[in-house]
């Protein structure tokens, strides 16, 4: 985990400039996940999901962040959702562009 935060914090400059942010959470009960579920899409960290899969009390989320946001969603996943533990961080890459550089 500490690396793909550093790979990201360091490569804002470079040719990637949007990361993946793979998260998971897990929940007592459904009444807390409903309101967990609320205030995230209810702050601003809600823009940034790009997929959420509920399963019985576990939510897992997907975010699509620019490198220099990723600090900022880190906090304020801490401050929205702290049952959240972020599993992986890893450059996006987008398959149409991933083909028109193999066809140059």
């Amino acid at each position: 985990m500490d690396m793909s935060l550093a790979w990201a914090a360091g490569h804002h400059h470079g040719a990637c400039q949007r990361v993946r942010m793979l998260a998971r959470a897990q929940f007592a009960d459904d009444d807390i996940l409903q309101e967990r579920m609320r205030q995230l899409f209810h702050s601003p960290l809600g823009l940034y999901v790009s997929a959420a899969q509920r399963e019985a009390c576990a939510l897992r989320l997907e975010f699509d962040v620019a490198t220099e946001d990723v600090a900022f969603t880190l906090r304020t996943l801490r401050r929205v959702l702290p049952e959240a533990h972020v599993d992986c961080v890893m450059p996006r890459v987008f398959p149409h562009r991933t083909a028109v550089r193999a066809a140059s």
